[in-house]
């Protein structure tokens, strides 16, 4: 059904192409043979023909630019021959232009071919209609991006684990319930990561029978993904309690715990090796923004630990995938037609003032002016890239849908080759890409002034 309609927009598009190159090829040739063409021509000043050269009057400080103005015209083959080097970039220009503007795709946004849109990406099974796939998520069910991701997988037929972390995750998980078709692997009450990596290595090496009569069969861990933390606070570095900055450090402890404790062994031992996948926020973070130190610490500590491994080992085929984000809208589309949002310059003001409300007389007349400024001078920044809570959705309906996400991860988990490996950074959601750019280019002086 999907395929019908874009079809008939490619059909119409490539017929307006026709037409505009079918009148610009009919301007052409008017224009060619037109005899005033001759005329038009002959006030050209860059002929390189022989044609004699008339007599100038020796005018004082005036003969160079005399003799530079009445040089003879261009051939008028050399006229068709421009004129057809245009007709064809301006036509194809138009037909980019009409062809990713016709079909819906927002500016930024990675515009798919017909061919990808109409693929459904669903999770292989077995001849028996058995799942097989299994996927390990990482992350906190708490955050809302994790379970959003989390259902994802499983909607499209993995067979999905989700990690319990601390004593937080555990009571979220027994008190609200994501859906029944969720498995959870519990670090919380294990004092060693590699005894729980142990038991489930144990469990995917076991063959299981799905059902009564069918033959029984080994899960086969397809990748582990590692989803993002979006909220972390705000304020001056001295500011920040320690009790903060150790919540910070404990979300990073546990990825280091997993990488030291057998994961990556994990990966290596199925076949085709697991993809290993890290998502992470990366605008505010790829700008060091001021008063966002421990989001910037954490974010850059992941990516820069992710770099790391990738290069230690792609050398045993092991891909392992960073997913910058951008700007995604996961708010809920017809949640916020009916709610009326507040203005940014609204919503900015409210912040500054519940932060600045709980900071002490010393801290308000060190910061306070400077912190008010930052985050008016940065507002546009974190509008465009997150929401007023500080997570991924957006105060004013912008950013790319979710479902960009979604797919980006399918296709890393199932590449076209599985023989080759999957790139080291991809990005995903609008801006990403831009302001990852940016802060690589701009002098870091530049970029302190523009944002203090």
């Amino acid at each position: 059904m999907v395929a019908e309609p874009v079809q008939a927009t490619v059909e119409t598009i490539t017929h307006v192409y026709d037409l505009s190159l079918n009148f610009l090829s009919n301007q052409r040739d008017y224009i060619s043979q037109n005899e005033y063409v001759d005329k038009v021509l002959a006030l050209n000043p860059f002929s390189s023909t022989s044609s004699p050269q008339p007599k100038l009057i020796n005018t004082k400080g005036n003969s160079r630019y005399l003799s530079f103005f009445n040089e003879r015209y261009f051939s008028k083959k050399k006229v068709v021959l421009y004129s057809s080097i245009l007709t064809i970039g301006i036509g194809i220009y138009s037909f980019k232009k009409m062809r990713g503007n016709g079909v819906g795709f927002k500016v930024g946004e990675k515009k798919p071919n017909a061919e990808n849109i109409s693929v459904k990406r669903r999770v292989p099974k077995l001849y028996n209609g058995a799942r097989r796939d299994l996927i390990l998520v990482i992350g906190s069910p708490t955050e809302p991006l994790t379970r959003l991701i989390a259902l994802d997988f499983e909607k499209r037929g993995f067979i999905v684990y989700l990690t319990i972390i601390d004593e937080k995750d555990l009571k979220y998980v027994e008190s609200n319930l994501i859906t029944d078709d969720l498995n959870y692997l519990n670090l919380n009450n294990s004092y060693s990561f590699e005894l729980q990596l142990t038991k489930f290595q144990k469990f995917l090496n076991t063959p299981v029978v799905p059902f009564s009569g069918a033959k029984p069969h080994n899960l086969r861990l397809k990748g582990c993904v590692f989803t993002p933390s979006l909220y972390f606070p705000i304020g001056p570095i001295e500011n920040i309690t320690v009790a903060s900055w150790a919540k910070i450090l404990e979300r990073y402890h546990v990825i280091l715990k997993l990488l030291s404790s057998g994961l990556i062994s994990l990966a290596r031992q199925q076949q085709p090796h697991s993809k290993v996948i890290v998502i992470s926020s990366n605008i505010l973070s790829s700008l060091n923004l001021p008063y966002h130190a421990p989001e910037t610490f954490y974010q850059k500590s992941i990516q820069n630990l992710f770099a790391s491994l990738s290069r230690e080992i792609s050398q045993h085929n092991i891909s392992v995938t960073q997913v910058k984000l951008g700007n995604l809208n996961i708010s809920n589309g017809a949640a916020s037609k009916r709610i009326s949002t507040p203005s940014p310059s609204l919503s900015t003001a409210n912040l500054i003032q519940s932060e600045i409300r709980g900071w002490d007389d010393d801290m308000k007349d060190l910061y306070g002016e400077s912190f008010s400024k930052s985050q008016y001078k940065s507002n546009p920044i974190k509008n465009y890239s997150r929401g007023a809570a500080g997570g991924l959705g957006v105060i004013r309906g912008g950013g790319s849908n979710l479902r960009d996400l979604y797919h980006q991860l399918f296709d890393l988990l199932y590449p076209k080759d599985e023989s080759k490996l999957n790139p080291t950074t991809v990005f995903c959601g609008t801006g990403a890409r831009t302001y990852d750019w940016i802060s690589s280019l701009l002098p870091g002086d530049f970029l302190t002034w523009l944002l203090t």
